[in-house]
């Protein structure tokens, strides 16, 4: 079989086709439904284990984290006896609000650090996780059943800005300008196609003038036949002067067309709101993603051992036996029928364990990806008097990648922002800096989408926060980074599914969420379905891959 020019028909070439059209979530999406990408099973609605199935039995759970805390809840109301060794002073793991008093500790290349966030009473940030996606059931079922009110989180808007120094002259532009003059430029190419004839293989009479008059749409061309269709600008990307009672809202100039290409806004997340991950309707705890904790907190609060860290895991045929330390070096060993780790694997690598050689080899194969966050208290909202700016993110080619203004507080008279969130390379090179330099180079960053941050009066620099997860004590990172090409990920990552005897690892790190609080949760309820069974579940269905962490996570 083949499409007329002579090139056989493959899978591949099939798939290459379809990214031309639709683009890397098309492919995506088609590839989901040929049944070649894993997606977690549907969420079928909360756990129901027997009352009192759990009785005298006990699970030691390793880490305060969201994934720790959501087993100790179920396993707690199913009459399990539960307790929660916690390295750190405070549980969530690296779901951390800031918020006036909080500190940041770091260890990286220039030894320890502490910064104390000084924000004034009643303003927060989010420097972990910092958004609730509607399809995250799990997350929205917890927030409802522990009593923790959401509101909704604002991932975009279209007074939202891009910048670069390559085009446009260094100024940044609103993201209905760029969104709307490149559908305009490449509705106007593909009508000059098809009235050139260029498409007659591919379509019909019917066909064509039904894609003519969809384009005339899309781009809002003018003209009403061939060849007179022509994208002149448009009031979808802004007025050119506020609408009177006198005068209507006239089209912004038009983006010029080699403008916008050089820029390459497409290569810094500018359609990240549009994947799957991020769309609408989002949401977020009110007053700080840090309340998810403390709903949690309220009904398995009393089972977390505060800065005891685990120094030793024995397995045995009854259970586990953990050796951990405390602040003052007091050693204690616990022993337990079951023990769940949410412990980042490339932590739990590092601690002496008699695992089996697949299971601490699986261990041994994650990695965590290096990001940073940077926080600004602004003694003024300027982005919304100025700019019009209510929530969402701008999206820079600079090392802060991006700014998130507040879903919250609007029209108040002061706001906190997420002055750069950054991964990879940039995060490495930022958390590599100290805690003044990092502030100045992302202030320097800000500066190119909002002037406002060169004024120490309006965002002091004494009120500036950062975070650098790769340095964080007990964290060391913000999620696996499993690659879905490769098959020794495939191998660990399946391997890690699976319980070592009677010890199994939970956490968005063993998910197909890497990043997201969701992915903490469904493994949790994953191990606790396996514990309730007496680790005697039927064999799973194969691993097609490992999941894709930096799709899954940071986005494209």
């Amino acid at each position: 079989m083949n499409d007329g020019d002579g090139g056989a028909w493959t899978r591949r070439r099939f798939l290459g086709l379809v990214g031309r059209a639709g683009g890397a979530a098309a492919v995506y999406e088609t590839m989901t439904a040929m049944g070649l990408i894993n997606l977690p099973e549907a969420w079928s609605g909360p756990l129901e284990l027997p009352a009192g199935s759990g009785a005298g039995k006990s699970v030691l759970i390793l880490g305060a984290g969201i994934g720790g805390l959501t087993a100790a809840y179920e396993l707690g109301r199913a009459g399990y006896r539960c307790e929660i060794l916690e390295a750190q002073e405070r549980a969530g793991g690296r779901s951390l609000t800031a918020r006036r008093g909080s500190v940041i500790t770091e260890d990286g290349d220039r030894g320890v650090s502490r910064q104390t966030c000084r924000f004034d009473d009643g303003l927060y940030l989010n420097m972990g996780p910092g958004r609730l996606p509607y399809h995250h059931r799990r997350a929205l079922h917890y927030c409802q059943d522990l009593g923790v009110p959401l509101e909704i989180y604002v991932m975009e808007t279209t007074a939202n800005r891009y910048q670069t120094d390559k085009a446009f002259g260094g100024r940044p532009q609103a993201n209905r300008r760029i969104a709307n003059d490149t559908r305009g430029y490449v509705a106007e190419l593909l009508a000059k196609a098809i009235c050139q004839k260029s498409l007659d293989a591919q379509l019909d009479e019917g066909d064509r003038e039904r894609l003519l008059s969809l384009l005339k749409v899309f781009g809002d061309l003018q003209g009403e036949k061939c060849p007179d269709y022509a994208y002149a600008g448009s009031t979808r990307s802004g007025c050119a002067e506020p609408p009177t009672v006198y005068q209507a809202c006239g089209a912004e100039e038009k983006l010029g067309f080699a403008d916008l290409l050089r820029s390459e806004f497409w290569r810094h997340r500018f359609y990240q709101p549009v994947d799957f991950e991020w769309q609408p309707t989002l949401f977020q705890p009110v007053n700080g993603m840090d309340q998810l904790v403390e709903g949690f907190k309220r009904k398995v609060g009393q089972l977390i051992r505060y800065r005891t860290e685990v120094i030793d895991i024995r397995l045995r045929p009854d259970g586990v036996d953990v050796t951990s330390r405390t602040a003052t070096r007091e050693k204690q060993v616990r022993h337990a029928d079951y023990c769940l780790s949410n412990i980042p694997l490339p932590l739990l690598h590092q601690i002496p364990a008699n695992f089996s050689d697949d299971f601490g080899k699986a261990v041994g194969r994650a990695r965590f990806a290096p990001t940073c966050k940077v926080g600004w208290q602004a003694n003024r909202r300027f982005w919304e008097t100025g700019d019009e700016i209510y929530g969402g993110i701008s999206w820079i080619d600079d090392m802060i990648t991006q700014v998130w203004y507040p879903s919250n507080g609007y029209f108040g008279a002061k706001g906190t922002l997420t002055g750069a969130y950054n991964f990879q390379d940039d995060a490495v090179t930022l958390g590599r800096m100290g805690l003044e330099e990092r502030l100045a180079t992302a202030r320097q960053g800000a500066v190119k989408l909002h002037p406002e941050f060169a004024d120490d009066s309006i965002v002091p620099q004494s009120l500036g926060l950062s975070i650098a997860w790769q340095n964080v004590p007990f964290q060391r990172g913000g999620w696996a980074e499993w690659s879905a090409e490769s098959t020794e990920d495939r191998d660990a990552y399946a391997r890690l599914l699976e319980p070592d005897g009677r010890f199994q690892v939970i956490g968005d790190q063993v998910s197909t969420l890497p990043g997201w609080q969701e992915g903490a949760m469904m493994s949790a309820e994953h191990a606790v379905e396996q514990i309730a069974s007496g680790l005697r579940l039927g064999k799973r269905p194969a691993v097609l891959h490992a999941p894709d962490s930096r799709r899954v996570a940071q986005g494209r």
